[in-house]
């Protein structure tokens, strides 16, 4: 995955935190909990992820969020990362024979995906005010061969009191990536 590619997707678009704020309390009554919010100790957390955000100079306001796993759909899957430019976030993923996962931690709060026309777009929200809008990257498809449970989805996850957007990118299509919100944690920094 290349992080040009994933700069492109994403634009600016958010409301004062002040307005989100009031919309969470209102809202959050109902929805479910978020998966993240039970933090995971960093010797629980694959190397690679961890190595990849010691490096990172957002690390103080981005924590990091990694995938537990990659569910049933991709058994024996493979922690690594890549660098980012100049080391201004974290890129972090997950692969196996089936499928790819990424996790990126280097983009603004206030980035949200862009929807592909025609395609539609998602909104997910968690009691703890995070909100992921996502959507299928449909860029390298040919027309007409767009299918929500085969072609890749990608989504932007804000959660409250981190300083990023993080992007999430899953080759395994609609399902996959809801189902993958739910497998996300936050390494426990303390």
């Amino acid at each position: 995955m290349v992080i040009a590619a994933a700069a492109a997707v994403l634009a600016v678009a958010e409301d004062g935190d002040g307005d989100r704020r009031e919309m969470v309390a209102s809202a959050a009554e109902g929805l479910p909990p978020a998966p993240w919010t039970a933090a995971v100790p960093r010797r629980s957390v694959p190397p690679a992820y961890a190595e990849a955000w010691d490096r990172a100079r957002n690390k103080g306001t981005c924590a990091l969020l990694f995938p537990l796993d990659g569910g049933p759909e991709m058994p024996s899957a493979k922690a690594t990362s890549d660098p980012t430019p100049d080391d201004n976030g974290w890129d972090i993923f997950l692969t196996s024979d089936a499928a790819s996962l990424e996790v990126l931690g280097l983009f603004e709060k206030t980035s949200q995906a862009r929807r592909t026309p025609g395609t539609g777009g998602f909104t997910r929200t968690w009691a703890d005010g995070s909100v992921a809008r996502y959507g299928a990257d449909v860029g390298g498809l040919a027309p007409g061969t767009f299918d929500p449970n085969t072609s890749p989805f990608e989504a932007v996850l804000l959660i409250p009191d981190q300083g990023c957007a993080y992007r999430i990118y899953d080759t395994l299509g609609k399902d996959h990536i809801e189902s993958t919100f739910d497998r996300l944690r936050l390494m426990a920094t303390r």
